[in-house]
């Protein structure tokens, strides 16, 4: 069965689309299929996977977060591509993208009807659901309609802040309107990011965290490091970066906690997915066969929507 969570806050530049990078290469890494849904109108999430990817020919188009002729979600929404046309490959191994558009708050200038829809973005995971194990939506650092829109799609909300002076407050908006929103997602955890357990302040705030919203946040924290911004820099996950790392070693203890991993499910999922890759590849059913294999994020021609 198909496990779906979005990460969402209220503010900006705590974490949310770090966390939902890392936790995706996370579980591909573990051979659990992982979809990254891009719903954030900065495009960020699109753009660090199109680095990574390593392709100089890969340049946005102007006013796009992908190459001219791909899809990205916009198009999706709008009915004018569907969902598994859009879908791309990473160049990760059991990692895929649905892209996201920097032209997503404009939307309802085109189709009126989107915000009067808010199943619209539900149909669509339903429809690509079978081919993955985890979904992960990265939700804009605000609450509209595109937020409530994923809120009907998926299962859980993990909202990622700091433990600064206004994270609770922050908390304290956002929390009781998840909780009133009784036919959407619900809280799932609160994950605290850039972490220092050293200072007093810290220590403080975490606390009365804890004891505003008991059982609510994750016992795992992700310290401060520095290497996690020069991992996004150079288009890279944490764990490809500096897989020694202490960010690299409490986000993969914390993507264990949120998803119910454990070792044995690990190895079992090792084992499934290595019988799967064998019958494919001697019945033609591989990832290249057929019609529906995700686009390559390259600027190779053949493989270009236009050549298609």
């Amino acid at each position: 069965m198909t496990r779906s969570f979005c990460f969402l806050s209220k503010k900006g530049g705590v974490g949310k689309t770090t966390f939902s990078l890392n936790c995706a290469h996370a579980l591909a890494f573990s051979r659990f299929r992982t979809l990254l849904v891009d719903m954030d109108g900065q495009a960020n999430l699109t753009r660090h996977l199109l680095k990574g990817a390593g392709n100089p020919g890969d340049t946005p188009a102007p006013g796009s977060a992908v190459p001219a002729g791909f899809p990205d979600i916009s198009q999706v929404l709008l009915k004018r591509c569907a969902p598994h046309e859009a879908i791309l490959t990473t160049g990760y191994e059991n990692l895929d993208l649905l892209a996201g558009s920097t032209s997503l708050d404009d939307l309802p200038i085109l189709d009126a009807r989107l915000i009067r829809e808010p199943a619209r973005f539900k149909l669509i995971l339903q429809e690509l659901a079978p081919d993955y194990d985890f979904i992960l939506v990265d939700c804009p650092p605000i609450v509209n309609w595109l937020t409530r829109m994923v809120l009907f799609a998926v299962e859980g909300v993990i909202v990622p802040i700091q433990a600064e002076p206004y994270a609770l407050q922050g908390l304290q908006d956002l929390i009781p309107m998840l909780d009133k929103m009784t036919a959407t997602a619900q809280l799932y955890k609160i994950v605290v990011n850039m972490y220092r357990s050293n200072t007093q302040l810290h220590q403080n705030i975490l606390r009365e965290i804890g004891e505003e919203f008991p059982g609510r946040i994750a016992k795992q924290t992700v310290r401060q490091t520095i290497q996690l911004a020069e991992a996004a820099r150079e288009g890279l996950s944490i764990f490809e970066y500096a897989p020694a790392s202490i960010g690299a070693l409490d986000l993969y203890a914390l993507c264990w906690e949120l998803f119910e991993l454990s070792p044995e499910k690990v190895k079992s999922n090792i084992r499934s997915r290595g019988r799967e890759s064998g019958a494919a590849q001697t019945d033609g059913t591989g990832p290249d066969a057929g019609s529906g294999r995700p686009m390559e994020i390259s600027p190779d021609p053949e493989t270009t929507p236009e050549a298609a």
